[in-house]
């Protein structure tokens, strides 16, 4: 599918740019190709993001220049870039011990060959350990437990080249000695993952690769207790999830659905769909200020952040930073970051005023 995605400069000059629909974790590799063919600046792939909100430090995964950067959030400066051995993508965060986890993997021919959890210590910014894991991990952390969740699959095909899904399995990490202490089958089509710290609720998001007409099902979410690592509920959500993110203060569940444009809103208390905001195809990335309770949307077709007030499920603004598809929020500061694959920057919002502050520079490859 051709999507046309508007691109801005500062110039005040724009053009439409056509990439490939992206189904997998990041821009299609025609895209990239696209966007370096226009003479802008190298591919780093700042991907994804992710926050420590205790030392304010915000660490954006370059998945194409295989390092981790560290952004200062009080300066809105890069003070480091951790360097990794494979191409990082998702981050998950323990405010509590400041350890950084990153999803790595590595492909040949578009098949995946390697993987692994990288451990990052947020005190000296250096990799101090490797989490061994199959293919296409996940990777989400309940600081209060201290426990790191992992989904991976067995390696094999690209699944969305050659139409076979493939069981996965969720395992519990010890966080205080990186091994594994449980692990549970989770089915197929796993694409996302959140948890819950004060219900101790892990949340997989699932969806399907339709083998017919080469379309997505609607997806699901299972509903996991961290007390007993069992599966106790499946919850339908909407057309091609893309991500999901958690408000403990409220027991909301929140999930994307690309193909649809809209938001599904979960209720943690009984696991039922408890609304569902419309927005515009093509929403992505998703996270949530606790303290506010705001919902922030991201949809890199349109380059827009949806302001989403969680009172009453309804659009409050928009925010137009170049185009992203990842979203996080320090609830502390009220600061939200949105990474550019496309451009090696990332957006600095002032969540206050719905504005933005700054446009950081992560760098091309190092």
């Amino acid at each position: 599918m051709i999507m046309a995605i508007p691109v801005a400069f500062f110039s005040g000059m724009a053009f439409t740019m056509y990439v490939t629909q992206h189904a997998s974790n990041g821009p299609s590799p025609d895209a990239r190709h696209l966007v370096g063919g226009m003479g802008l600046s190298q591919d780093n792939g700042s991907v994804y993001a992710a926050v420590n909100p205790d030392t304010d430090r915000i660490y954006v995964s370059n998945e194409m220049g295989r390092t981790v950067s560290v952004i200062d959030g009080s300066t809105n400066e890069k003070i480091a870039d951790v360097q990794l051995d494979m191409m990082p993508t998702k981050l998950a965060i323990n405010p509590d011990t400041n350890r950084i986890y990153v999803t790595e993997h590595l492909l040949v021919n578009n098949i995946e060959v390697n993987s692994t959890v990288a451990v990052i210590d947020g005190n000296t910014s250096t990799k101090i350990a490797d989490i061994p894991v199959d293919g296409n991990p996940l990777v989400a952390v309940n600081p209060e437990t201290n426990r790191i969740y992992i989904i991976d699959r067995h390696f094999g095909p690209n699944i969305e080249e050659n139409n076979v899904e493939q069981n996965g399995t969720l395992s519990v990490i010890d966080g205080s000695t990186n091994t594994k202490i449980a692990s549970m089958p989770i089915g197929t089509g796993f694409f996302g993952m959140a948890v819950n710290p004060d219900t101790n609720r892990i949340y997989v998001l699932h969806r399907h690769f339709d083998r017919i007409d080469h379309g997505w099902h609607n997806g699901k979410v299972s509903v996991i207790d961290g007390n007993t690592d069992t599966k106790i509920a499946d919850i339908p959500v909407g057309a091609t999830p893309m991500e999901i993110a958690v408000n403990p203060v409220t027991n909301r569940v929140y999930v994307t659905n690309y193909q649809e444009g809209t938001v599904s809103v979960i209720d943690g208390t009984d696991n039922k769909i408890a609304d569902t905001i419309t927005l515009k195809p093509g929403v992505e990335g998703i996270a949530v200020n606790p303290v506010t309770n705001r919902i922030y949307v991201a949809n890199g077709i349109n380059s827009t952040l949806y302001v989403i007030d969680g009172n009453n499920n309804t659009k409050k603004d928009e925010i137009h930073p170049l185009p992203g598809w990842s979203v996080a929020v320090n609830p502390s500061t009220d600061r939200i970051f949105v990474p550019s694959y496309f451009f090696n920057n990332i957006s600095v919002i002032d969540g206050r005023y719905a504005n933005i502050m700054k446009v950081i520079p992560i760098g091309t490859y190092p």
